[in-house]
């Protein structure tokens, strides 16, 4: 293909995708294996069918949700990183994942705080968790949006 009808892959709607992806990858993988309840969109559709109790609604509300977020964080990330003229890699993607792990996790937490009946979790596994799949995130992200 030619360099000029490349896909821009940097749009936070490309690399936040891809990012959210690899992130969901990874979460459902580790909760498979350590048989713990880590799935990001599963633990939203929970919190809100728990709520609104319409499983489908809750279902796809969860999903959104989840990818939402990982586009608006994608958004930030590539707003800082031209600001700054960084073409980011690795480096910069572990320094906004841990960021946006620290972020996630203040903001789960705040979640689970908040809500009337959460689910059942190990808080501090989850949380470790947590920010390893935001350093998955952001790498994710960051060579996405890597100009070559």
């Amino acid at each position: 293909m030619p360099k000029n009808k490349r896909m821009k892959t940097d749009h936070p709607l490309i690399s936040g995708t891809i990012g959210t992806s690899l992130m969901t990858i990874f979460s459902y993988g580790i909760s498979a294996y350590k048989e713990k309840k880590f799935e990001e969109p599963k633990l939203l559709s929970e919190l809100v069918g728990k709520i609104i109790k319409e499983k489908t609604a809750a279902d796809v509300s969860g999903w959104l949700m989840h990818y939402t977020m990982g586009c608006n964080m994608a958004f930030i990330f590539n707003k800082i990183w031209r600001k700054r003229k960084i073409n980011p890699g690795i480096k910069q993607g572990l320094i906004a994942g841990t960021f946006s792990g620290i972020l996630g996790i203040l903001i789960w937490n705040t979640v689970f705080t908040a809500h009337p009946n959460p689910p059942k979790i190990v808080f501090k596994r989850y949380y470790g968790h947590l920010l390893l799949a935001h350093l998955v995130f952001a790498a994710g992200v960051a060579l996405a949006s890597h100009k070559k």
